[in-house]
């Protein structure tokens, strides 16, 4: 088969289109011919080694954690599933690939009506989005939140979830077109940060009260001000520092202590034990039609460091999806 094979870390220019050997299902995998791959932030930290769990990784290794496809094969013991499905997911072997070994546990039938690239858009954003907004976040109808980022993929997602949760949602962007698509996507207030300050925005449209809940994609950068739009005992769930930015910042510590604020960190690597659950949820999301897929641009397989480039600049809308 054909797949992006990394064989040293560094920058996108180290993946490279070349022949491998195709994967096969065991007793409990599925395997599935790839039509679509996700492209993710995270896929860009694997590759560049600078993951702490990059180190973990056995060369030549090929990216990509989300999926879309047929099954092409259901090992022994594994139920659920058939030769011949559509369906999207996690990949446990490489999404960046014409064949993939799939989490069972982490991948779902396609919603009747929905193509491949859609379904690869969503996986790892959607259910970040939801992981952090209802498990973590623990969000209540009537509540506002902030969503950082909201025209990025998870933030997309997680407007639209914030919403169907009867959310008042705030979210914020960098220029009128990405502020224009958070309110497509459901935001009730669109704060350009570039040009105005978040917190203060955040404490006006909330009559001084602060947000009850805020989704932080930035922290590095925004630490300090979501404390400020935070009400007391206000939840912030960190899950990430931001694409590109640097992994360290400095904390004020009031009014974080002196508001009762609730931070949580949050990876979806730990969010076994709720997945089954998250799937059946998210999948009546999707059907619906409360939750709808955000495909910004979709490029061939073979131009896969060139789409780590383009997502890289921050000015794509929604996801990249790899077309294989």
């Amino acid at each position: 088969m054909k797949a992006i094979q990394v064989r040293a870390f560094g920058g996108p220019e180290v993946m490279k289109l070349e022949d491998a050997k195709e994967p096969s299902a065991g007793p409990g995998q599925l395997l599935i011919r790839v039509k679509a791959a996700g492209v993710n932030p995270v896929d860009t930290t694997f590759r560049s080694g600078n993951h702490p769990l990059a180190k973990s990784l056995k060369l030549p290794w090929t990216p990509g954690g989300d999926a879309a496809g047929e099954v092409e094969a259901v090992g022994a013991g594994l139920e659920g599933f058939k030769a011949g499905d559509r369906v999207f997911g996690s990949a446990t072997s490489g999404s960046y690939a014409e064949m993939a070994l799939m989490s069972p546990t982490r991948t779902a039938q396609l919603p009747p009506g929905m193509g491949f690239e859609e379904g690869a858009s969503f996986p790892i954003v959607l259910y970040t989005a939801y992981y952090g907004l209802i498990y973590k976040a623990a969000i209540r109808t009537g509540e506002t939140v902030l969503i950082h980022a909201g025209a990025g993929g998870v933030g997309g997602m997680a407007i639209q979830i914030a919403k169907a949760s009867g959310c008042r949602v705030i979210s914020t962007g960098s220029s009128r077109e990405k502020l224009d698509f958070c309110k497509k996507l459901g935001a009730d207030v669109a704060i350009n940060y570039r040009e105005e300050d978040f917190a203060a925005r955040c404490l006006s449209e909330t009559g001084g009260r602060g947000v009850d809940a805020v989704l932080e994609m930035v922290a590095s950068e925004n630490f300090d001000k979501d404390c400020q739009a935070l009400r007391r005992a206000g939840r912030m769930v960190v899950l990430g520092s931001g694409t590109g930015k640097s992994p360290t910042g400095t904390i004020t510590y009031p009014p974080f202590y002196s508001k009762d604020i609730d931070v949580r960190g949050m990876s979806l690597f730990n969010a076994e034990s709720v997945f089954p659950d998250m799937i059946r949820q998210v999948g009546l999301l999707l059907r619906e039609g409360k939750v709808k897929a955000c495909v910004g641009r979709v490029m061939p397989l073979a131009e896969a460091a060139e789409s780590h480039k383009v997502l890289m600049t921050g000015k794509v809308l929604g996801k990249i999806v790899l077309k294989v």
